[in-house]
């Protein structure tokens, strides 16, 4: 795991050290859920291993993986709607992990409003993609994303606000 990729110089082990932690809380941001999201940045780097081939700069390595693990997000927020009729979540909190009230309203928030705007919006301010970044990690125009963003933001802060009443009561 620890090979050269293609002559960039770079290997797995450092890449994984150098781009988990930011992957982890990209997926956490969107999911809510850590274990999951632990496992969708283990199946990014499994997915960029099998791919390595596409890689072809190593200065694009991390929106390489931003990449991989956006569509597995993307995925996985579908899959979830899907099979949103279970009674079990997999997201119960253990007893152990505290209740980050802010935490689980951003998170709340970004689950309400429609995946590619969640997605976009967590690129761009929490990980700082640029827009034309954004464009080409999502596979939308630079005017898409913008609009994603814009819109985005509008449908977050009203969702936010709500369940911020919510909360409050």
């Amino acid at each position: 795991m620890s090979s050269p990729i293609d002559g960039l110089g770079l290997n797995w082990g450092e890449l994984y050290e150098r781009h988990s932690e930011e992957l982890a809380r990209f997926m956490v941001k969107l999911l809510g859920d850590r274990e999951r999201a632990a496992d969708l940045v283990q199946d990014t780097f499994l997915r960029a291993i099998r791919s390595e081939n596409d890689l072809r700069e190593a200065g694009s390595v991390r929106a390489w993986l931003y990449k991989i693990a956006a569509n597995l997000a993307r995925n996985e927020l579908q899959r979830r709607s899907l099979i949103a009729f279970l009674p079990f979540g997999g997201q119960e909190r253990s007893a152990s992990e505290a209740f980050d009230a802010s935490a689980a309203q951003i998170q709340h928030a970004l689950r309400s409003i429609p995946r590619d705007q969640a997605i976009a919006l967590v690129l761009h301010y929490q990980s700082g993609f640029s827009r034309a970044e954004v464009a080409s990690l999502t596979g939308v125009s630079e005017e898409g994303v913008k609009s994603r963003l814009a819109r985005g933001r509008a449908n977050f802060i009203a969702a936010y606000q709500r369940l911020e009443r919510g909360f409050r009561r």
